[in-house]
């Protein structure tokens, strides 16, 4: 099934991380997918592979092509336009003699309108039926994105610690990976570290504030900006990951490590709601669910974090059961794969 998949990076490279992910599974499950983006030097720092000013190229047997290529491009049987991107106004006009599917993949949430609006279509004026297809933690949703093997928890080489800028690997006995926004509570987080007995390590991304107090008895290591494939080794190796946005707070749950995930700021404190949602679907305990949401507020306390901290084992042991549970679940590439090919069957028919 020939597939085009469109991508515009907004914020922070989540979209396209999102949509390399995706494309890489559904070319894995026998789709021919071509990926349009509008920023291939975005596209590049999270996969090296990529060249930033090539016009066209194959990656991992997918076609890669500047957003601006799809005004003169032939449509696929398929499109996926990622996130409400809007199509160029040439490539919608010339879908109807080509296109059999048209998909808008939403962003992801638990909350509970999400059921009811998945998969609907949505008729447009080129004539071509546009569905809505929803991500989401439920049997009732799309599903979400899986890696396709169980994450690695084995001991990171030299090799890949030189890779990402360091000697070798941290000494301490346990280290976190500080992947946020700048409104994180981090300096809570850095003075609660350095009172646990054990040895703390941070590993600071590319794009993670600095510390303006660093305790003197933790270690801290900046890293520059990796490629998606060592973001996730990190987060399979770290002991407590702190993540935002949408694309590395499902990467940490399939980590199957304690997390605390910030999602994307916005207006009204909407993203509070879709984080109570999302909290409300964990086995996470109430006092867990409580840190999150304290520390997307900005109003956590050391005693909070200190008592969970302390139970870094029991936490760990909820992510692996709550992973464990999602992975019966449908993945959202499978479920992709099986509704085109669903409608597809329907349209020969």
């Amino acid at each position: 099934m020939d597939t085009d998949l469109f991508c515009q990076v907004v914020d922070n490279y989540g979209d396209i991380g999102v949509c390399w992910r995706l494309a890489q599974q559904l070319q894995q499950r026998g789709m021919a997918v071509r990926l349009f983006v509008d920023d291939l030097t975005a596209f590049h720092r999270i996969e090296p592979t990529i060249k930033k000013h090539a016009g066209s190229q194959t990656v991992q047997q997918i076609t890669i092509q500047h957003w601006s290529q799809a005004e003169q491009a032939i449509p696929a049987s398929f499109v996926i336009e990622a996130f409400g991107c809007e199509l160029p106004l040439a490539y919608q006009n010339a879908m109807p003699t080509q296109t059999r599917l048209w998909i808008n993949l939403e962003y992801l949430s638990a909350e509970s309108w999400v059921e009811s609006s998945h998969a609907l279509p949505s008729p447009q004026s080129n004539g071509v039926v546009k569905y809505f297809f929803f991500p989401g933690f439920s049997a009732k949703t799309g599903g979400l994105l899986r890696p396709e093997s169980s994450c690695n928890h084995a001991p990171l080489d030299e090799a890949f610690w030189n890779q990402v800028g360091l000697a070798q690997a941290p000494t301490t006995e346990r280290v976190a990976f500080v992947f946020s926004y700048p409104q994180a509570p981090l300096e809570t987080l850095y003075a609660c570290l350095a009172s646990q007995p054990h040895s703390w390590s941070v590993l600071l991304a590319a794009s993670a504030p600095e510390p303006t107090a660093p305790p003197t008895n933790l270690s801290f290591y900046r890293l520059p900006f990796i490629a998606q494939q060592q973001f996730d080794a990190l987060l399979d190796y770290a002991d407590l990951n702190l993540v935002r946005g949408e694309d590395s707070f499902v990467r940490a749950i399939w980590a199957q490590r304690p997390f605390i995930w910030q999602p994307y700021l916005q207006e009204d404190d909407y993203h509070l709601i879709k984080l109570q949602a999302w909290l409300a679907t964990t086995p996470l305990t109430a006092s867990r669910q409580q840190l999150i949401m304290d520390w997307n507020q900005g109003r956590i306390t050391p005693d909070q974090l200190n008592m969970e901290l302390k139970n870094l084992a029991e936490w760990r042991q909820q992510c692996v059961h709550y992973a464990a549970t999602l992975a019966q679940q449908t993945d959202l590439a499978t479920q992709l794969f099986a509704f085109c090919s669903q409608l597809d069957q329907k349209t020969v028919k």
